[in-house]
C-alpha cells in the first residue's frame, strides 16, 4: 500500500493488537495501534483513506459503540469494523444502524478480516474521491459571475435558452453567450456535464 492507506486498530489487548499488526502488515497495510480511545482521538482524522478495527470491550474506558458514536459526532468519516469476543443480536443491530462497515467475532478468521479491511478502505477511498470532486466543482462555480450562476441554475432546473431569456428579460443571444462562458468555466463538454458539475457543487440549491 506504500503508506497511501492506514488501518487503525483500537483494542486494549496487547496480543490482539500485535497479531493484527503482523497480519495486516503482511498484506501491505500501514497499521497504527491504539490501546485507548483518547490516543485515537489525539492523533486526529487520518489524511489518507483509512478504516478502523474497533474492539467493543475497552476495559474501563468507552465501549466500542460509544467510540463510534463519538467519531460520528466529530464528523469523522472512518469506516469501522467491530471486533468483539462478547456480542449479542442487539449489539450487532445497534452497530450496523450506526453505520458500521462490518462486525467480526473473536477469534476472527484472518481471511475474513483482511477482506473486511479491504472493503472498508475502498469505502473510504470512494468517499474521499467524492469529496474532492465536490470541492473542485465548488471552485469552478465560484469563478462564475452572478448572471452566469443564475443562468446555470435555471439550466439545472430544466429551462431552455428561450425560457431563460423570457424569465430574465434578456435577449436570446445574451443567454447563449453567458451559458457558453459558464460551460467553459465549469469545464463542461456538454449540457449534461454542466448540470452534473452544478449539482455536485451545490448550485442547484
Amino acid at each position: 500500500m506504500n503508506g497511501d492507506h492506514e488501518v487503525l486498530v483500537l483494542d486494549d489487548d496487547r496480543f490482539i493488537r500485535t497479531g493484527l499488526e503482523r497480519l495486516l502488515a503482511a498484506h501491505g497495510y500501514t497499521v497504527k495501534l491504539h490501546a485507548e480511545a483518547d490516543e485515537l482521538f489525539r492523533d486526529g482524522m487520518p489524511q489518507v483513506p483509512a478504516c478502523l478495527l474497533l474492539d467493543n470491550q475497552l476495559g474501563e474506558g468507552m465501549t466500542g459503540v460509544e467510540v463510534h458514536e463519538e467519531l460520528l459526532r466529530r464528523g469523522w468519516y472512518l469506516p469501522t469494523v467491530f471486533l468483539t469476543a462478547h456480542w449479542n443480536v442487539q449489539l450487532v443491530v445497534n452497530a450496523i444502524r450506526a453505520g458500521a462497515d462490518g462486525f467480526l467475532t473473536k477469534p476472527f478468521d484472518p481471511t475474513e478480516l483482511v477482506d473486511a479491511v479491504a472493503m472498508a478502505l475502498q469505502h473510504s477511498k470512494s468517499n474521499r474521491q467524492g469529496k474532492f470532486a465536490a470541492a473542485e466543482a465548488r471552485m469552478r462555480i465560484a469563478s462564475l459571475t452572478p448572471r452566469e450562476r443564475e443562468i446555470v441554475r435555471l439550466v439545472v432546473a430544466g429551462l431552455l435558452n428561450k425560457e431563460i431569456a423570457d424569465q430574465l428579460d434578456l435577449a436570446l443571444i445574451t443567454v447563449k453567450v453567458h451559458r457558453g462562458r459558464a460551460m467553459h468555466k465549469l469545464a463542461a463538454g456538454n449540457p449534461a456535464e454542466m448540470v452534473h458539475i452544478a449539482e455536485l457543487g451545490g448550485l442547484h440549491r
